[in-house]
């Protein structure tokens, strides 16, 4: 009887048994159901974009604007963003590698000076999109460049302070030696004896992007010789000329970026170059499938290149002058004034 009752007891067990392991079967292969039910809904991995700086973010002009586009296609299309300002010329090569080693579909180098690194880098990573700013450098399969016209952004400030001068004397001032910044310069020439053939146009290149000093040097040294509104295309170094001119009593025209909450008493305008505008435009291209290696020029006529509000001006410049500055904008779009380019 003991061993009848002990044979039904191992029978009960075994049974248990069996019951629990099949409750862990059902519970693993619940598990293992939900992760291809999220593939199902069709889950992707956000676009990874990646943005590489001359300067810091805190210039209050081209490369903050730069940052400002990074953080609008983030919050417009929730792409995953990550950015390195400040990157030494040496150091270029080094940071689109790491960008691209790290999975980014889209690295942006924003300058003219990225271009030389991006060609030698790019074959390295033929799945990773590079594109280049201020320049129109392209290379199969995945490398390509976008432009803001600087001559068309140079000739709208040259124009407007033309317009404001009243001494007929006007500078324009430029940083570092390379074509984006060389051709803002020829374009506000160009703008400034639109207006007025007679103008005097005092013109400067710092060599330097970053020296604050230097700009500010300069500026006074045009501000010396009569000038009475200034222009200064030189990222972070064109604060100092800014102070140059608020220190004065002349006018400034602000550049790649609205730059009137610096000096609102000063900087009557800025003839922007909109970087968001840019980044969007080559975001949408990928998102689009529509990305190719070429150069995407961007300028007045596809609202890339204008100028911007007049805020306290308003109230202190007539309506005549205002309309005229604005005039100028309206003439590019209209094919009424051809711009040359550089």
């Amino acid at each position: 009887m003991k061993q009848k009752l002990s044979i039904i007891a191992m029978l009960l067990v075994l049974a248990m048994l069996v019951v629990a392991g099949c409750g862990s079967s059902q519970e693993a292969g619940g598990s293992q159901n939900e992760a291809p039910a999220e593939e199902e809904q069709g889950q992707e991995a956000p676009l990874k974009v990646a943005l590489m700086l001359s300067g810091p973010i805190s210039d209050m002009g081209w490369n903050a604007s730069a940052y400002e586009g990074l953080k609008q296609v983030e919050e417009k299309y929730g792409v995953e963003t990550a950015y390195s300002e400040s990157i030494p010329q040496s150091d270029i090569e080094e940071v689109f590698r790491g960008f691209a080693q790290q999975g980014f579909d889209v690295i942006i180098g924003h300058g003219y000076q990225f271009g030389d690194a991006a060609m030698k880098v790019a074959p390295e990573f033929p799945d990773v999109k590079f594109v280049v700013t201020s320049s129109s450098i392209k290379q199969e399969p995945n490398l390509a460049s976008a432009n803001l016209d600087n001559v068309q952004q140079g000739f709208l400030m040259g124009a407007a302070a033309a317009i404001l001068s009243e001494s007929r004397i006007v500078g324009g001032i430029g940083g570092q030696e390379m074509p984006p910044i060389k051709g803002s310069i020829e374009g506000f020439e160009q703008g400034a004896k639109y207006i007025d053939p007679e103008i005097k146009v005092l013109t400067a290149m710092t060599g330097s992007n970053d020296d604050v000093t230097k700009a500010k040097e300069t500026a006074m040294a045009m501000i010396d010789q009569g000038a009475d509104v200034i222009m200064t295309n030189a990222n972070q170094a064109g604060l100092g000329s800014i102070e140059a001119c608020q220190e004065k009593g002349v006018y400034a025209i602000g550049s790649n970026q609205d730059q009137n909450p610096i000096a609102p008493d000063t900087v009557v305008v800025s003839g922007i170059k909109s970087t968001p505008v840019l980044i969007t435009f080559v975001v949408e291209k990928v998102l689009a499938g529509e990305f190719e290696p070429t150069f995407y020029p961007l300028g007045v006529k596809e609202g890339a290149v204008y100028f911007s509000p007049f805020h306290g001006f308003e109230e202190k410049l007539s309506q005549e002058v205002r309309d005229k500055i604005l005039g100028i904008q309206e003439d590019i779009i209209s094919g009424k004034i051809e711009v040359s380019e550089y």
